[in-house]
């Protein structure tokens, strides 16, 4: 773990808009990804307990930031801190993933109908772009790649209902949900499955088909049901 947590911190470090330094620099652009990469990507596995010593070792910066960071996470919903006796990387239970869902269904069909009544030819290339990177992760069996690009599916959805309440509600969900699409595509079809449905909500948002909400129910329906079969199986 900590040797991949170094290097993903590196590569953050690497892209041209963390270049400005600061503490807060590190705190919200290398310590609070990083942490959050490493906890939906399951290195920092439910359970283990963090430290600040230790991790702050590993990605190269002091204790302070690293305990901002444990604040954050928590926030998201991806670490409990548990006064005087540690932090631990956060559970992931069935109640869980039934109230994230339930939550989503809500937003993102809502996004899907606002971004069908704006949608644009520029939205509309927006998607295009996106749904060939997923493509080409589907071919490659990449779930990691796969649910990065899908995560930007999402983002353009939200960029094109143009909502700032409803965006900045759904942005305040993405380290669950994160987590949680990473155990669904643990699921075997269902990155092919996501992949499919996501070219029919293109495709009614492009043609300003009232039934487009309706297909992101479907997806995230499909979706809940993978995530809870992974956590049965205990994956």
């Amino acid at each position: 773990m900590s040797d991949a947590l170094a290097l993903i911190a590196q590569r953050l470090r690497a892209t041209p808009r963390h270049a400005e330094g600061g503490t807060d620099a590190l705190h919200d652009l290398v310590v609070v990804p990083a942490l959050r990469e490493a906890i939906v990507g399951n290195l920092l596995p439910p359970g283990e307990r963090l430290t600040e010593v230790a991790l702050a070792a590993r990605l190269g910066v002091s204790r302070t930031p690293v305990r901002e960071a444990f604040a954050q996470l928590e926030r998201e919903g991806l670490v409990t801190v548990v006064p005087r006796v540690g932090v631990f990387v956060r559970e992931v239970t069935a109640r869980d993933v039934e109230e994230t869902y339930t939550v989503r269904t809500a937003l993102e069909s809502l996004a899907v109908e606002l971004a069908t009544q704006r949608r644009t030819p520029l939205g509309t290339a927006r998607l295009d772009e996106v749904l060939a990177d997923m493509a080409k992760a589907v071919e490659a069996s990449d779930e990691v790649e796969y649910t990065a690009s899908l995560d930007r599916f999402y983002a353009v959805i939200m960029s094109l209902a143009d909502n700032l309440t409803l965006h900045a509600t759904h942005h305040s969900l993405l380290g669950p949900v994160r987590r949680l699409r990473r155990i669904a595509m643990s699921q075997p079809g269902r990155m092919e499955a996501s992949y499919k449905q996501s070219v029919l909500i293109r495709n009614a948002i492009a043609d300003g088909d009232v039934r487009g909400p309706d297909l992101m129910r479907d997806q995230l329906a499909h979706a809940c049901r993978a995530a809870m079969d992974a956590l049965r199986a205990g994956r």
